[in-house]
């Protein structure tokens, strides 16, 4: 390859990508000599640009691929069984080179980025405890086929979820408008958030474009149970563009980022965490007596009462009782702490979980989340729990407190 071979932009990539599968198709109905990687640049998908197509070239792919669609036939017969979907990346943590997210272990992949859409829409990952998949209908005319897509199928068991994760590229054209404000925020991850049902998807934009246009990320969750969206709201949290990453000769030049809040970094005794700057550290570690309860921390703008004091002469002591949070309508509190115990604070319950509740794992420990309104809290062993509350007027508290605790870490 020449140094003066043009680079493709993301659009112009994945139109390639749609020609080389049409020539393949071709060539299985009519054999053909044809090298389709002779036809276009291999590069990644939208890594910055340098360079781009001439308008010249970009129409004459766009017909290019118009003519060999035109003539693909669909295989007439039942190939191999496949593999089941994969996704890149390790259990839990998605990673293609572009994009990153981490997700519950215990949803299943139920499709990944090896399924039939990638022609239609490009799917990162489709995860969850129901089932899914494309309603696309598909038929021949002659030596033309066509495809037709509409709304996917989606089937959601009680307290289930489903959560579709695509990249949008088509339709028309979408003109820089400078549209960029968000009405979401997920720590330093500005985002924007539509609710249809029980259907909630965030957008998240490419550095360097805006809403609605062509390369921004989707999250599209369906359920109706609130420890589920939780969970999926602690996925948008974690999500992250690989290091140069970005529509280069997008909208740059009129692009105004939504500010996001700062976060600080909390780090003691074990224990690390991101948490809004504007929060106050409330407690650090504390024990009380020999075998009395402990709280690890308590950040917020609320108030935190451990439940314990301290009896003076004649009879000196500590007594305790249940800890206790209070916010008031625009504040937020997030406590760690564990009860009495002697030798062992006890392993989680086992067996089946009542409605509401879930197992997940937080700083690498099994826990049991649940959540509802104005509050959150994750059981990490017998006597041990990380409880949140919020008033109703703390703006957008329950995914800073998600983002919180997905981003906690223990190291001893």
């Amino acid at each position: 390859m020449s140094g003066d071979e043009p680079i493709l932009t993301g659009r112009e990539e994945r139109a390639a990508a749609a020609l080389r599968l049409a020539l393949r198709s071709v060539s299985e109905e009519w054999p053909l000599r044809v090298d389709a990687a002779a036809w276009v640049a291999s590069v990644p998908r939208r890594r910055s640009i340098g360079r781009r197509l001439p308008v010249g070239i970009a129409a004459a792919l766009a017909v290019l691929i118009a003519g060999a669609m035109a003539f693909t036939a669909w295989p007439r017969g039942a190939g191999p069984p496949s593999p089941g979907p994969s996704l890149p990346g390790t259990p839990g943590h998605f990673d293609d080179g572009q994009e990153s997210f981490d997700y519950p272990t215990d949803w299943s992949v139920l499709a990944g980025s090896d399924h039939g859409a990638t022609g239609v829409m490009d799917v990162l990952a489709v995860l969850g405890n129901g089932s899914w998949h494309e309603s696309c209908q598909r038929g021949a005319e002659g030596t033309s086929s066509w495809m037709n897509c509409s709304t996917d199928a989606v089937d959601v068991p009680s307290g289930g979820v489903v959560v579709k994760i695509y990249l949008w590229y088509g339709g028309p054209y979408v003109p820089c408008r400078g549209d960029t404000q968000a009405n979401a925020t997920f720590g330093n991850l500005a985002v924007r958030k539509t609710v249809d049902a029980t259907v909630t998807t965030w957008e998240i934009r490419v550095p360097g474009n805006e809403f609605g246009q062509n390369g921004n990320i989707f999250v599209e969750v369906d359920t109706s149970s609130p420890s589920q969206l939780a969970r999926a709201e602690a996925l948008v949290a974690s999500f992250r563009w690989a290091p140069g990453e970005s529509n280069v000769g997008g909208c740059a030049s009129i692009e105004t980022p939504t500010p996001s809040p700062s976060l600080a970094r909390y780090h003691a005794d074990g224990i690390s965490f991101d948490y809004p700057a504007s929060w106050p550290v409330i407690s650090g570690y504390q024990h009380w007596g020999i075998h009395g309860p402990t709280v690890e921390f308590a950040v917020g703008t609320g108030t935190v009462g451990s439940g314990c004091t301290v009896s003076a002469s004649p009879n000196p002591g500590v007594s305790c009782c249940a800890p206790s949070l209070s916010v008031t309508a625009d504040q937020v509190v997030v406590f760690w702490y564990e009860g009495a115990w002697l030798m062992d604070p006890g392993a989680l319950p086992t067996g089946s979980l009542p409605p509401g509740q879930v197992r997940v794992t937080v700083g690498g420990m099994p826990a049991i989340e649940s959540h509802a309104d104005g509050w959150a809290k994750w059981q990490v062993s017998r006597v041990g729990y990380i409880e949140a509350q919020w008033g109703p007027d703390a703006t957008n508290a329950e995914a800073e407190v998600d983002a919180l605790v997905a981003s906690l870490s223990l190291d001893r």
